[in-house]
């Protein structure tokens, strides 16, 4: 029997009808997707996947953003 603990992190804006979900996967991989028209059948969803390498990477270009 085996099993995955997983962490996931949801930022939600329900006013503008869209969140970003963050996940990880047994690799170290982060996903992120943005779910955008919640409320509708027809919402889109982007993903990106970020090597576990390249996190920090990413964090340090998001963070030059502030």
């Amino acid at each position: 029997m085996s099993y995955e603990i997983s962490k996931n992190i949801t930022i939600r804006r329900t006013e503008d009808d869209w969140e970003f979900s963050f996940s990880s996967n047994e690799y170290g991989t982060v996903t992120v997707y943005l779910n955008e028209g919640l409320e509708s059948m027809h919402g889109e969803t982007t993903a990106i996947h970020i090597p576990k390498d390249c996190i920090q990477h990413f964090i340090d270009a998001l963070r030059s953003f502030q």
